[in-house]
């Protein structure tokens, strides 16, 4: 792979380029459909988001799976970038190992295998056995660190203009993604969120986390269980059935760790689960966690519960309560309730489908068509909040999933043991290394 571009102009010029070619995308497709064009740039589009990595291959990933209007051979194309394209150099992958570990790879690792199997935003993955097990070695890229810082900064004007015309505190915005992001540079930080993600969740029958082997990780290195299972693209060729019951768990997935450990994975794309069968779902990546005190938990959760209870009034409360309405005289409470009642109405009943004119309504609340675009608020807790939303919502409505979602949600707000999958007995634990 060589550096990462990054200094401020190639980066620049890549992501510009990035940005023309979507507009191209979108404008032919809206004239005059042509799939095998429409591949092509897509083709273009992940090979410059690939060799930018960081954040830029971050949104390439949302993009991916997030219904934003694109053409489907181009959506299609951009899938790629969940597992991502071209990784490392060998010898970068050993120089990277030998300086986090204080040892060579053939000295640390059994059938350390050069081919990455996934090369992401971060860094990529290889497989390789440790004393006779399976496991699966994340490698960070060099440099990427600063690649990442770089691309924030230049988000920082962006965020800064926005804060001129919205009620959102975007300087707040860039800091807290800032965080977050260069949290995930750090694997001895993802390791300690999964070990801490494996222990809350080692009673759930259905949702699983790779063990860690903690002599095998360091700043720029993380070794976890190799663990079976079908990936995204596996499940959504499978029957129905198969696929109601991963959705099942998948739905209720975030309300679990929020409402019950006061956590998040944050990064909910495609590519981050695993699924072995029974309704099990798997859970990798453990990078983008975020943590939430109490104080922002709770008004969270009574928005939830006004909007299931059918109670304006407390919604009214709770919506100032989460800093949604910083100046309420101004929120338009009437089209805020239309909003949450479109985004919870999966939740509401015995039985939904996440179908594409449901994701497709939604898409009034993202533009000028918001009445409170200019007046909402957005804490810097709810950039989470959201992206945890909207894309799992985005990856249910890909699996047309149909079942009750309700009770999971109910369940998970009252603090009430998960039921289990429906229609399927609970899995046996499995025991590993």
């Amino acid at each position: 792979m060589g550096d990462l571009p990054r200094r401020w102009l190639p980066r620049a010029a890549a992501t510009g380029r990035v940005v023309g070619q979507l507009a191209r995308t979108l404008a032919r497709h809206a004239v005059s459909p042509d799939v095998a064009s429409e591949r092509a740039l897509g083709d273009a589009i992940v090979a410059d988001l690939d060799r930018l990595k960081g954040l830029a291959m971050k949104v390439g990933q949302i993009l991916s799976y997030m219904d934003v209007g694109l053409p489907d051979a181009t959506t299609a194309a951009l899938a790629r970038l969940q597992t991502g394209v071209k990784g490392m150099d060998f010898a970068e992958v050993e120089a990277v190992v030998a300086a986090s570990l204080g040892a060579p790879v053939d000295h640390l690792f059994e059938g350390f295998e050069r081919a990455p199997v996934a090369a992401a935003s971060i860094g990529q993955v290889h497989r390789a056995r440790l004393g006779g097990v399976p496991v699966a070695v994340k490698v960070r890229y060099p440099h990427v660190r600063d690649t990442l810082a770089g691309d924030l900064a230049q988000v920082r004007p962006l965020a800064a203009l926005a804060s001129l015309t919205t009620a959102v505190d975007g300087a707040a915005l860039v800091e807290e993604l800032r965080e977050r992001l260069l949290e995930e540079c750090d694997y001895r930080t993802e390791q300690r969120a999964q070990e801490a993600a494996a222990r809350a969740l080692a009673g759930d029958t259905a949702l699983r986390v790779p063990p860690t082997f903690p002599d095998r990780c360091g700043d720029a290195v993380l070794t976890t269980a190799w663990m079976p299972g079908a990936p995204f693209a596996g499940l959504l060729a499978g029957p129905p059935e198969a696929r109601n019951r991963a959705a099942a768990t998948l739905a209720r997935f975030p309300w679990t760790t929020l409402f019950g450990h006061g956590f998040l994975h944050a990064d909910p794309h495609p590519g981050n689960f695993l699924f072995p069968g029974g309704g099990e779902v798997t859970v990798l990546d453990w990078g983008s966690v975020r943590h939430f005190a109490p104080d922002e938990v709770e008004p969270f959760r009574a928005l939830i519960v006004s909007v299931l209870d059918g109670n304006r009034a407390r919604f009214r409360e709770a919506v100032v309560a989460c800093g949604l309405a910083p100046r309420p005289d101004r929120f338009d409470f009437d089209a805020g309730w239309e909003m949450f009642s479109w985004l919870y109405a999966p939740y509401g009943g015995t039985s939904f489908r996440f179908d594409r004119a449901w994701w497709v309504a939604g898409r009034r609340w993202t533009g000028p068509g918001n009445p409170n675009q200019r007046h909402q608020g957005l804490p810097p807790a709810w950039i989470w909040l959201l992206r945890v939303q909207w894309g799992l919502g985005a990856v249910l409505v890909r699996l047309e999933a149909e079942g009750d979602f309700a009770t999971a949600l109910r369940e998970a707000v009252e603090g009430r043991a998960p039921s289990p999958t429906p229609n399927q007995p609970p899995p046996p634990r499995h025991t590993r290394a």
